[in-house]
């Protein structure tokens, strides 16, 4: 009798997880990428919305934008300069003090009590005009004595004159030795001597009459006073001063490295304190030849016509000397002139582009804010403001202009 077989179960396996068929992981690869795209067309969709509700419904209008190359230059109104003739000046500054051109110190010419002062500090007289009086009780006695002396030396005069004749007469019929006669010479001389000096003597003294009455040199003003009525002077103590306000001087002083562009002669104007924007015309009358101690600063001298006496001495005074001037000049500030291989030139606006001018430096004027120049037309526009990278050729729009040229 056959056994009956047994049969072993099959050993277990490892764990796989199962995999989806082939053909089903090709088709979902493609759905994936599809509802992408999707997601993409809507997005833009909605961005295309709101850009034209933004821009409203005539955005589709627009023109397109200008490459960067072809947009022009914004250029501000303060940028370009439309070219005018004008007039140019040159000026030196200065300042100083004001004086008079003319004053006098009326001293004493005598030695005598003052008797009258009829006049005071601030009080305009004329030339001629009397100032102050002496007494002349003793000057007209001194006078008096000089003359008696003088006419008694006249008459020993006479008498030697006499005394000498008779001498050469009696000297020629031998009567009369020369010593005689010599000393009758000597004599006479001596007498004609005296008479002379006693006659200075007499003049002396009635110019010290004379100078008894003090009179004003000069048509002025008094400025001092410096005595009173019952003093005693002396020879040569100061009585007055008198100064002549019709013309006055304004001593300035100006840098040495200035000097060199002044002269005699040239015109000034002047602003003095307490009289607000009123000038007052001048001219140069003299340059000092040497600078002040210890300054470089050169004292120069200008005049001024003073006829209505507004100006006072000690006033302050400052302004400019005309040095240059031209007429009908062009000029542009120094940033407009540019630089290349063929020269100086400007950039001038014209028909909405910028155009090249060439031009040629005359003279630098305003302490070199401005330069003159040669080769611009009145009425040119050109370009002043600081732009180096604007160059010729370039398509250009000025703010506020309705061609934009």
């Amino acid at each position: 009798m056959t056994a009956p077989q047994r049969t072993v179960p099959p050993a277990p396996q490892p764990f796989e997880p199962e995999r989806p068929p082939p053909q089903d992981d090709a088709r979902a690869r493609p759905r994936r990428f599809r509802w992408l795209g999707w997601l993409v067309l809507l997005l833009v969709a909605v961005g295309g919305l709101a850009m034209w509700r933004t821009q409203g419904p005539d955005a589709h209008h627009a023109v397109p934008p200008v490459p960067a190359a072809e947009r022009p230059v914004e250029l501000s109104a303060l940028e370009v300069t439309t070219v005018a003739p004008r007039a140019l000046t040159e000026t030196v500054r200065l300042s100083g003090s004001v004086s008079p051109m003319e004053q006098s110190a009326v001293k004493a010419e005598v030695s005598a009590r003052l008797a009258e002062v009829p006049v005071r500090e601030g009080q305009a007289v004329r030339r001629g005009e009397v100032l102050a009086r002496f007494e002349t009780v003793e000057l007209a006695a001194r006078l008096n004595e000089k003359q008696a002396n003088l006419e008694g030396a006249r008459a020993q005069l006479v008498l030697a004159e006499r005394t000498l004749a008779k001498n050469r007469t009696l000297n020629r019929n031998n009567i009369v030795s020369d010593t005689s006669l010599d000393q009758a010479e000597s004599s006479f001389g001596f007498q004609r001597a005296q008479v002379d000096a006693l006659a200075a003597q007499v003049e002396l003294a009635r110019k010290a009459l004379r100078d008894a009455v003090v009179a004003s040199p000069i048509d002025g003003m008094v400025a001092t006073r410096s005595v009173n009525p019952g003093e005693n002077l002396a020879v040569n103590a100061a009585m007055f001063t008198i100064v002549d306000l019709s013309r006055v001087e304004v001593e300035a002083t100006v840098p040495a490295e200035q000097v060199a562009r002044l002269a005699v002669g040239q015109t000034a104007r002047l602003r003095v304190e307490g009289f607000g924007e009123r000038e007052f015309a001048g001219r140069v009358a003299r340059i000092n030849p040497m600078a002040r101690a210890g300054s470089r600063a050169i004292p120069v001298y200008v005049t001024v016509d003073n006829g209505d006496g507004a100006l006072r001495g000690g006033m302050f005074a400052s302004g400019e000397v005309l040095v240059a001037e031209a007429s009908g000049a062009i000029a542009v500030p120094p940033v407009a002139i540019r630089h290349d291989g063929q020269g100086d030139f400007v950039l001038a606006v014209a028909d909405g582009r910028t155009v090249r001018r060439p031009v040629t430096r005359v003279a630098q004027w305003a302490r070199g804010d401005l330069v003159q120049v040669e080769g611009l037309a009145p009425g040119d526009r050109i370009v002043t403001g600081n732009l180096p990278g604007l160059t010729a050729g370039r398509s250009v729009a000025v703010a506020g202009s309705a061609t934009g040229s």
